[in-house]
């Protein structure tokens, strides 16, 4: 999907929770952090939570696409004490949010939805883009559940934009919706959130995307691993086939 008009800021991201990146810019480096909450859980049963991420990229020369470094795929391992439950929520396809404001994402896929969030990105450097994001339960793809990751920019400057009330609000000037195919991992993973093919959608460069996936036992844990500890790792492949890997750990306790 691609937005033409000069004035609108196409970019990817995601999500689960859940993500994301984005960008036709040399990336410098991709980080980020997560935070599962509540961190006391039972040790066999599994207990409903929030899953906050933050992911960050810096770059060298935004806009710069040549020799490349823009993100091309986003993987999100989450730990195999984490249970993803898309049955909890009604499915919305990425069809429904195509072109939407958030208010009409909202009034399409209300019932849907598992997360919000907030975006940032760069104007190749010449001003700061800000954004608000929808996290919303997706129809399946290849027999796997999916995550439609919708975000709303203000892409001109100065970039003002409120992500409050999104059910009545119709702010920004651009819309792009991505899909995470929800796919099984290795230990001490259990699934992964797959984001493929991004700068199909992507023109600028995402500097900072923070998200929050919570709707009842939609995401949910326990903390069965002997060294009572959570494991969340993050894989950046960038279209010039250069990889970055970022792991990070947070301790759990039972209870």
């Amino acid at each position: 999907m691609r937005i033409r008009r000069r004035s609108a800021l196409i970019f990817a991201l995601v999500a689960g929770g859940a993500l994301i990146v984005a960008a036709v810019a040399m990336a410098t480096t991709s980080t980020f952090t997560f935070s599962f909450s509540p961190s006391k859980v039972p040790k066999k049963t599994y207990k409903a939570g929030a899953l906050t991420s933050n992911l960050v990229t810096s770059y060298t020369k935004p806009g710069n696409n040549i020799p490349g470094g823009a993100v091309e795929r986003n993987q999100l391992y989450l730990d195999q004490n984490w249970k993803i439950s898309p049955g909890v929520a009604k499915k919305c396809s990425a069809g429904e949010l195509a072109g939407k404001t958030m208010k009409q994402a909202m009034a399409a896929c209300k019932k849907a939805q598992v997360g919000s969030g907030t975006a940032r990105a760069t104007a190749n450097g010449l001003f700061q883009i800000n954004g608000c994001v929808l996290l919303f339960n997706g129809t399946k793809k290849g027999g796997k559940p999916t995550l439609q990751v919708f975000t709303r920019v203000q892409a001109s400057q100065p970039s003002t934009i409120s992500c409050a009330n999104p059910a009545s609000n119709t702010q920004g000037n651009a819309s792009i919706v991505l899909t995470g195919v929800l796919k099984d991992a290795s230990s001490p993973y259990g699934k992964v959130l797959d984001v493929n093919h991004i700068t199909q959608a992507a023109s600028f460069p995402l500097e900072a995307f923070k998200t929050t996936i919570k709707k009842g036992n939609y995401i949910s844990a326990r903390c069965k691993a002997a060294n009572k500890t959570w494991n969340m790792k993050v894989i950046w492949t960038y279209n010039n086939n250069a990889k970055r890997i970022v792991k990070r750990t947070q301790p759990c306790q039972v209870g």
